[in-house]
């Protein structure tokens, strides 16, 4: 029996021999939030994500603490914020301090040598608008180390230069491409977005179809995010699971988790009960 046929671009397969082939093929990243691996919402390979909010809730800070905090390998398409930016945010995410705090220390040439030793396995591009010809070409670099990365984030979709005619079609080109790049590199892509304008208010639940230009068709996993008031004090992070071609989700918004959130820290965590958010 012939389990794989391949002709100029077309490959055919059978699953055993796919499996062969890639045999880490399914299997979840280290996690970061047992509250979101007890929910079904597993950050795998190969997979695309989308992890979409209104500004400044939080989809960035929980996607560097999953590069951070996960130890897997990864490239990291920082075009909305610059290197001093992500030094902050990682260093504190590393030692609990205060961003403000290293802040200073960096500003005063502190070098930050032995608290960025974790992370070597992390790489960083900082064009603020690669071209989809540029992220293929990163992760290809990567591959000459021997490996290609167990995670590529691209923050944000807005930025990235994809040539479309229009930014609708920019954007779904965008992910199609991450998720043929998942798929071919077997790593998990993770797109950060935006919402449209009436989930922007930060505090909404915003259900699959608040993506904005309507871009929830193509990932295998999206998560959208809001803020929560804990009644008994401090802040957290709404998660909700719209969409998970692996487990459960709510379209509405109505299944997900709440994390502890402190981002004077970039500190997200799970809540000591669990945190299910199930309506």
């Amino acid at each position: 029996m012939v389990s794989t046929v391949r002709g100029g671009a077309l490959s055919l397969s059978s699953l055993d021999a796919a499996l062969r082939t890639n045999r880490e093929s399914g299997q979840p990243l280290p996690s970061v939030w047992q509250s979101l691996t007890d929910a079904t919402a597993v950050f795998r390979r190969p997979q695309l994500v989308v992890i979409a909010s209104a500004p400044g809730v939080g989809k960035s800070a929980l996607a560097l603490n999953l590069a951070v905090r996960s130890g897997s390998s990864c490239i990291y398409f920082s075009a909305d914020s610059g290197p001093g930016t992500q030094l902050v945010r990682t260093v504190s995410i590393l030692t609990g301090r205060e961003t403000g705090v290293v802040q200073k220390a960096m500003e005063s040439g502190y070098p930050f040598t032995e608290e960025l030793r974790p992370v070597r396995n992390i790489w960083w591009e900082f064009d603020a608008g690669p071209s989809l010809d540029l992220i293929d070409r990163s992760v290809t670099a990567h591959g000459y180390l021997g490996a290609y990365p167990d995670m590529t984030i691209i923050d944000n979709l807005m930025n990235v230069d994809a040539e479309g005619e229009s930014e609708a079609k920019a954007h779904k080109d965008t992910l199609l491409f991450g998720l043929e790049l998942a798929r071919s590199r077997n790593m998990c892509v993770i797109v950060l977005a935006h919402l449209i304008g009436e989930y922007e208010d930060g505090i909404t639940p915003p259900p699959l179809s608040a993506l904005m230009n309507k871009i929830g068709k193509i990932p295998e996993m999206v998560l959208t995010l809001y803020n929560l008031e804990n009644p008994l004090g401090g802040s957290e992070l709404g998660v909700a699971i719209v969409k998970n071609r692996d487990g459960i989700a709510d379209a509405a918004a109505r299944y997900g988790v709440s994390l502890r959130k402190d981002l004077s820290r970039m500190t997200i965590e799970d809540l000591n009960n669990g945190g299910l958010i199930a309506a």
